[in-house]
């Protein structure tokens, strides 16, 4: 018995000892052929990004299809019938949106850039005319006016660079129009199928989670995974609701007051609220930027009129059509942003804030449970 003992810790031994020597030269290997590796794990990626889209889709999309099953329908009893129903409308209501974006926006913004490329030297030529006179009348020194006539020169060497490389880049989409348009497909298709047996995967994932891990862990894992839910779906309700909100705001503001590009800038002011804090200044700064170049005295009517467009939509309409997506301070946001930015780049910067919302939520209950153990144990706190 002894022996067979020693035999099994033996075995054990000898068991882990091969599992580390293989580890060690299986690290090895992917070290020695990092660039192989790279490619074939962004080829994988590349492969399954389809799927990725489509529980994107099908997220986004569970929020019509929840407000139908629960507001307008909430007297129909659960059945495949309603589901259908519900999920046809939410369907319907995406891809309206969607041809709204392409068919009638779309060929828009392309207008727009592609005159704003055409008459960039026009537009170049009256705002160093603009500049050059401005300069006189200040009667300026020689030298601090060759300085910003060199500044402003790069400065429109850069927005040039930049417009050449977004019309490339369209070029580029178009090109490869036809295998984006086959992603896209599989992708709805995918979101379909979520959404259709939702409470199905649901069930399926808990008892995944509850074979794979004993009680405690699966409770908590479950529990982490309700609040991810949670605070997700408050924040991309919050986000999609104000990028829209504000976009048509500045849209009916920009056609009121004349601005040239209203539809240009409207949509970068919107698009530009994905990202927290930093997008509005950016988008604010390219808007300013544009106009600048075509007509720098209304520059600054345009920030005063953004300014007080996002005054408005921040404290009268925000407040009441959304309310407080994630429930944490601005420093938070701006720490969230920060480090999901730096690390995972522009998507980081978009999940990064509903993400710190969970781990701010976690910490507090672990915090508030642990006083509450020294409060029993009679500890002073």
């Amino acid at each position: 018995m002894k022996d067979k003992h020693n035999i099994e810790s033996l075995w054990r031994s000898t068991i882990k000892t091969l599992f580390v020597v293989a580890f060690g030269i299986l690290l090895y290997e992917l070290l020695e052929n990092i660039s192989s590796v790279r490619s074939a794990v962004s080829g994988f990626c590349s492969v399954i990004t389809p799927i990725f889209i489509g529980i994107a889709i099908a997220f986004i999309a569970n929020m019509p299809m929840h407000f139908l099953e629960a507001k307008v329908f909430r007297r129909w009893k659960a059945s495949s019938l309603k589901r259908a129903v519900c999920l046809t409308l939410a369907m319907l209501f995406m891809l309206a949106i969607l041809a709204l974006l392409v068919v009638i926006i779309g060929p828009s913004l392309v207008d727009s850039v592609k005159t704003l490329a055409e008459d960039f030297d026009e537009y170049a030529r009256k705002l160093t005319e603009w500049g050059t006179t401005t300069w006189e009348n200040l009667h300026l020194n020689a030298d601090i006016a060759a300085k910003l006539q060199e500044l402003g020169e790069n400065i429109l060497t850069e927005i040039d660079q930049y417009i050449s490389t977004a019309m490339s880049w369209a070029v580029k989409v178009t090109v490869n129009v036809a295998g984006i348009i086959v992603d896209l497909l599989f992708a709805f298709i995918i979101s379909i199928y979520c959404l259709a047996s939702k409470e199905t995967l649901l069930r399926q994932a808990r008892k995944l989670t509850k074979a794979m891990f004993n009680e405690r862990a699966s409770d908590k894992i479950i529990d982490v995974a309700g609040k991810t839910n949670t605070s997700l779906y408050n924040y991309l309700y919050g986000m999609i609701t104000e990028c829209f909100i504000l976009g048509i705001l500045c849209f009916i503001g920009m056609s009121i007051f004349r601005f040239p590009f209203a539809l240009l800038i409207s949509v970068m002011v919107g698009v530009g609220q994905i990202v927290p804090i930093v997008g509005a200044w950016f988008s604010a700064a390219v808007g300013t930027l544009i106009i600048f170049v075509v007509d720098p005295t209304r520059a600054v009517w345009f920030l005063v009129l953004l300014l007080a467009i996002q005054q408005f939509e921040g404290n009268v309409i925000y407040p009441r059509v959304v309310g407080s997506a994630v429930g944490i301070s601005g420093l938070w946001v701006m720490i969230a942003l920060l480090l999901g930015g730096g690390l995972f780049g522009l998507l980081g910067a978009i999940l990064c804030v509903p993400i710190m919302a969970v781990i701010h939520t976690l910490t507090r209950e672990w915090v508030n449970r642990r006083l509450e153990e020294k409060r029993a144990l009679g500890q002073d706190i």
